[in-house]
């Protein structure tokens, strides 16, 4: 029996016991938010896949504005967004958001959406420095990156919420815009393999 033959049979099966998380960013860039390091991010997001064809991972919404001229104000419909998760932030770990941590959506805008810094066209919501403030919630950066690299970065708090305990471990990777009266349309998604990040 030739023993090299196995080799690969093996590693192929040890890979399909460990579904790829989203892949990890080059060395270059440190800082997603830094402009220095825009080309790098870009070209890093170039290389990830995005979900656009399951049934349920993706969302399309009218994202909110505040009339702050009507008594009292209320919300008027923006731009549509659409935002489609990568596709497989669903086996990330909680390790993979800390530091410099990963793109997990891509975002298409038909128009400006300042609340959240988002030009028309694409964007990427870039999600790090992630840490854990109770054993079931925790803290990080939420990352807007316009794709026209004219246009600035916009960093907003996230807040990770860990599954409780018993919840199903089948996923599929998903993003959501979530409505807030008055406040923003912000970007929720599916960006660990037992939790779950949201702008603030």
């Amino acid at each position: 029996m030739n023993r090299k033959a196995g080799i690969p049979l093996v590693a192929l099966l040890i890979g399909a016991c460990f579904p790829p998380d989203t892949p990890a960013p080059p060395g270059l860039v440190t800082n997603a938010a830094e402009a220095g390091q825009r080309g790098a991010v870009l070209a890093y997001a170039a290389t990830l896949q995005f979900d656009t064809l399951t049934h349920g991972a993706s969302d399309r919404q009218p994202l909110t504005l505040v009339d702050s001229s009507a008594m009292p104000p209320k919300d008027t419909i923006g731009p549509v967004g659409t935002i489609y998760p990568e596709k497989n932030t669903h086996h990330n770990s909680q390790d993979d958001l800390g530091g410099v941590g990963r793109i997990v959506a891509r975002i298409y805008t038909t128009g400006e959406y300042s609340r959240l810094g988002l030009a028309a066209g694409w964007s990427y919501f870039w999600v790090d420095s992630l840490v854990m403030i109770t054993s079931d919630s925790g803290r990080g950066r939420a990352i807007f990156i316009p794709a026209d690299s004219t246009k600035p970065v916009t960093v907003r708090e996230l807040r990770f919420t860990k599954d409780p305990p018993g919840a199903a471990t089948e996923r599929q990777a998903m993003a959501r815009w979530r409505y807030y009266p008055l406040g923003s349309a912000l970007p929720w998604e599916r960006c660990t393999k037992m939790g779950c990040c949201e702008a603030f």
